[in-house]
């Protein structure tokens, strides 16, 4: 195979993976003599190992670009977090678990080889996850105003609630008492918003859930819809300054503005190995299957 272009993002891990984190750059650098590491985790790796001392260091998407491959190294939060770097470039992300199994992260560290063959023979395969875009009337949130997993209106402080009336493509939906409010893609289904009680959504599904967090009434449950169309989300309350996330992202939302939601005209792109299917990871994680008195 001719040599590929990879960069390499993470976050920092427990000392027992030294061994096999450099184990990962060797088979990296085996694809790529010159490998890019994000400047952040090369001094991460430059305080713990000497393999990466030489490579180049890279600290803005812009710079990704032409790249095949980007290995983020950490958990789920580290995919997240890479959709950030590869934005709208169709860069595959392959995430490399260095800690619980993943749903995005799903390469574990005694993967290794088995992963980076399949790289190298091309046994791999592409999936396209997709992303939601947030404006915000009157505010700015940044250059990557888009989310992989999900949206949340939360209240601030303890005691009062949030009320957050949706609209879809300038229908009411509903006026919801509660917490907070998720709007969760497929790919959030299996992080946030489960805990809320949502339900698990395959990925590739073209929907969103809207799930509000301890609802004041307990009929409202969680609400699938087509992920095409304009969701308008509106809070208010007595505190009138709301939590708005965008995934691990914190924003001030002041109440009555218009948070207005659209898919992205761009799609996370994830690397898989042949073997690995959604089901399979799901069984892993929830203990599916198990018979509970084997426990």
């Amino acid at each position: 195979m001719s040599s590929m272009k990879i960069a390499i993002h993470g976050k920092t891990f427990a000392p027992e993976f030294d061994d096999s984190i450099k184990h990962l750059l060797k088979r990296i650098q085996e694809l790529d003599h010159d490998p890019i590491v994000e400047s952040g985790f090369k001094r991460v790796l430059d305080d713990r190992m000497s393999k990466a001392r030489d490579w180049k260091s890279f600290d803005n998407p812009e710079e990704l670009v032409g790249y095949d491959l980007l290995v983020a190294i950490g958990g789920d939060g580290t995919v997240l977090e890479a959709a950030i770097w590869v934005r709208d470039t169709e860069i595959p992300v392959l995430g490399v678990n260095t800690g619980r199994l993943g749903f995005l992260s799903n390469v574990g560290i005694e993967e290794i080889d088995l992963a980076m063959d399949a790289v190298a023979a091309g046994k791999v395969w592409f999936e396209k996850r997709l992303m939601l875009q947030v404006e915000v009337e009157g505010m700015e949130l940044g250059d990557f105003p888009f989310a992989l997993n999900e949206i949340a209106i939360m209240k601030r402080d303890t005691s009062s609630m949030v009320a957050v009336e949706v609209l879809r493509d300038d229908v009411f939906v509903n006026n919801y008492w509660a917490d907070g409010l998720i709007v969760s893609t497929p790919t959030g289904s299996t992080a946030y918003s489960l805990s809320a009680g949502g339900p698990i959504v395959m990925p590739g599904s073209e929907v969103l859930c809207i799930n509000p967090v301890a609802p004041h009434n307990l009929n409202n449950r969680p609400l699938i819809i087509p992920s095409e169309g304009n969701l308008q989300l509106i809070a208010e309350g007595r505190e009138n300054q709301f939590l708005l996330s965008l995934d691990s992202r914190m924003f001030i939302l002041e109440g009555g503005r218009k948070v207005q939601l659209t898919t992205a005209p761009f799609r996370l792109f994830l690397m898989n190995l042949e073997h690995q299917e959604f089901f399979s990871t799901v069984r892993a994680k929830m203990h599916w299957g198990i018979d509970p008195r084997e426990r």
